[in-house]
């Protein structure tokens, strides 16, 4: 093949050495919130934590005018829903937090809300079942003042199959549903619940775990598999991820589900 290419174009390709193709060196799961050094020199971007992917058009304007006084004027999207500001001078730094802070907003979070992902929801798109992102602020509210997570985690609530907020990939992927509460029909918000979703070199599509959980009980559930991944992984060490994906699905139930909550 590459012989071909080179007769077409009628010179030799540029070769490079086997060390080019290495690995890429592992990546920091929580570095999208915090102040991190840029490779220029003096230079930071600040992570912001947006609740759920939540603000108001006036935190919108004030960010805006602090990547532009203190910052190189650009705002980055991530993934996780939050924004990073870049370009901010290391004698600037704490100017630029307290007014991060005096908007209500904040550079750091617990490991829970760092990787809280959630899609619009029933509130904004007509094929949810379910109101996403307050399902996921009670999830957070909930978790991190009864776990305590020493590591990232990352959990996605998704309000339909489209699943804009890829349950897929996550640690904990929540994908909602109607949860039926009696023979005549009715029913309520709810969740399938997936497990052990990756990305990157960990890829891997997460498999469902729970079936029609009502979303008030998400948040106790959601305890129950952060408490039983703290009381059985293998060390400190071991992620989530790697508890998660060291045990079949129905041990890893039970696991859970011998697991007492408040």
């Amino acid at each position: 093949m590459l012989s071909l290419v080179e007769d077409k174009l009628g010179r030799k390709l540029d070769r490079v050495g086997g060390d080019a193709l290495a690995p890429r060196a592992p990546f920091d799961r929580a570095a999208h919130i915090g102040v991190h050094a840029q490779k220029q020199p003096e230079r930071n971007w600040i992570g912001i934590v947006l609740p759920v992917g939540r603000m108001s058009a006036d935190q919108m304007r004030a960010l805006a005018q602090v990547a532009r006084d203190l910052g190189d004027g650009d705002i980055r999207l991530t993934v996780w829903q939050n924004l990073i500001i870049s370009g901010v001078r290391s004698e600037d730094v704490a100017a630029a937090q307290a007014r991060i802070e005096a908007l209500g907003l904040s550079i750091s979070a617990t490991s829970i809300r760092a990787g809280l992902v959630a899609c619009t929801g029933n509130v904004g798109c007509k094929f949810a079942a379910s109101d996403t992102k307050r399902h996921a602020e009670e999830i957070a509210r909930w978790c991190e003042s009864r776990v305590a997570l020493d590591s990232p985690i990352n959990i996605h609530l998704t309000g339909c199959h489209h699943s804009c907020a890829q349950h897929y990939i996550g640690d904990i992927g929540l994908l909602a549903c109607k949860v039926q509460t009696s023979e005549d029909g009715d029913a309520v918000e709810g969740y399938h619940v997936h497990v052990g979703g990756g990305f990157g070199p960990d890829a891997a599509i997460a498999p469902e775990i729970y079936r029609d959980v009502k979303a008030e009980e998400a948040p106790r559930l959601v305890e129950r598999m952060l408490k039983a991944y703290l009381a059985h992984r293998a060390s400190p060490q071991e992620s989530f991820l790697a508890f998660t994906r060291r045990h079949e699905i129905a041990a890893l139930r039970n696991l859970i589900d011998g697991e007492a909550v408040e």
